[in-house]
């Protein structure tokens, strides 16, 4: 009977143990578990251009709007008599609006419900988007058309590329000259266009509309062993990481890029970066020998010729030449054949704030009609304690973390179109933490 008991109390203190370990281990496991990724409001587009009466309609608030404005899923966006508005979409598209013209933002596309605009659609790798006029839906790459719909009646006209127009009464193709017409219900009819009123100013003659240059560096393959006048050939990025910390109103930006050479000689590389407006590159390195080597921002005749006595010494030098108010230039000697070089800038600047927001902007996209493919690219964007909890708006591609402290990109194989944007609520502190 001893015995016994003395077997239940072990029992007894074994289950009391092991409860009390499984109960540590989950009480461990909840501390040191992250916080989840916290949802946020995609933002669709930017306001790139206002010019006139352009107000926004977001929920139950309208007001005026100004340049530069980031726009969320879901938002209206409207121009009154005589006013201009151009937006910039997230897969590149540049809208143009007319005077009197309302539209909503959705993440397939634009919803224009009265007026006239001008898409510019560039190439597209994952499928375009596709844009509403009442019942009638509309799709293309790689093209500019104007877009118009009044009452139930809708007009599609293709200056240059090919739109797919989809309505009630069927589907028709429309190429480069030619405009659709869709009259309530009706099939469309597609008819030749000679001389078409150009109410944009000459968009459909001067190709796609451009915007800001890119904040991500290129560099220019130039094989001096080549006869005089070969063309420079633009090397690859395989990999890009950029890493952004905001604190008190100030941003610094790393952008490392690593790019390489896929030709069979070496090639001296001319490296190119356009800073946001208002920004100051605080230090640049070149990696050699597995090592960054810092190098120094100078004038351009200067750089010229401290270059040319590197050269000739067998010194690989790391000097970014200063060329204008925002863009600077770097020879980097060798570029080795079938190799890489891997180069890191850094620059500062203010993050604006209005209407008690703050706006953080990376300018990835590139020039118009040189898109190019990063192999591998990540974005992360540092906000600190003080964004914990806090509203965020940024792209579809982008996760909010730890709480809204990190907000973080991911993409293989990426052919940037539109510009990284992060929005946030500010509170009575700023949106600056530590």
């Amino acid at each position: 009977m001893a015995g016994s008991q003395r077997g239940l109390s072990s029992l007894r203190f074994r289950v009391a143990v092991g409860v009390a370990v499984l109960a540590a281990s989950l009480t461990a496991l909840v501390l040191s578990r992250k916080p989840r990724p916290v949802a946020t409001r995609s933002i669709e587009a930017r306001l790139e251009l206002a010019s006139g009466d352009v107000t926004l309609k977001d929920g139950s608030e309208t007001g005026t709007v100004i340049s530069g404005l980031p726009l969320p899923d879901g938002v209206e966006l409207a121009t009154g008599k005589g006013a201009r508005a151009l937006v910039r979409l997230s897969d590149g598209s540049a809208v143009f609006l007319r005077g009197d013209t309302a539209l909503g933002l959705k993440r397939t596309g634009i919803d224009l419900t009265r007026g006239e605009l001008w898409l510019d659609a560039p190439a597209s790798e994952r499928g375009g988007l596709v844009h509403k006029l009442g019942d009638v839906s509309v799709s293309a790459a790689d093209a500019g058309l104007s877009l118009r719909h009044e009452g139930a009646d809708v007009s599609v006209y293709v200056a240059r590329g090919l739109a797919v127009v989809m309505a009630p009464g069927g589907r028709v193709e429309v190429n480069a000259g030619e405009q659709a017409v869709i009259a309530g219900n009706a099939r469309p009819t597609v008819t030749a266009v000679k001389l078409w009123d150009d109410w944009t100013g000459g968009m459909g003659d001067h190709g796609p509309v451009t915007g800001a240059g890119s904040g991500a560096g290129r560099i220019y393959g130039v094989d001096r062993t080549a006869l005089a006048g070969s063309p420079a050939r633009t090397l690859e990025i395989s990999r890009q990481v950029v890493k952004a910390v905001i604190r008190d109103g100030l941003a610094e930006t790393e952008v490392d890029q690593t790019f390489g050479n896929p030709g069979g000689r070496e090639v001296e590389g001319w490296y190119w970066f356009t800073v946001p407006e208002r920004a100051v590159v605080t230090s640049f390195a070149v990696e050699t020998d597995g090592a960054l080597i810092e190098g120094e921002v100078i004038e351009k005749q200067e750089a010229a010729a401290q270059y040319a006595r590197a050269i000739r010494s067998a010194h690989e030098p790391a000097l970014l030449e200063w060329i204008d108010g925002r863009s600077y230039r770097a020879r980097i000697f060798p570029v080795p054949a079938s190799g890489s070089r891997r180069v890191v800038l850094r620059y500062l600047e203010m993050v604006g704030a209005r209407a008690g927001k703050f706006e953080y902007v990376y300018p990835l996209r590139g020039s118009v009609g040189e898109p190019v493919t990063i192999g591998e690219f990540s974005l992360t964007v540092d906000l600190g304690d003080a964004a914990t909890g806090m509203p965020l708006s940024t792209l579809a591609d982008a996760v909010v973390e730890d709480g809204g402290r990190l907000v973080t990109m991911r993409r293989s194989g990426y052919v940037p179109r539109a510009d990284f944007q992060l929005e946030g609520r500010l509170r009575a502190q700023g949106a600056s933490g530590r």
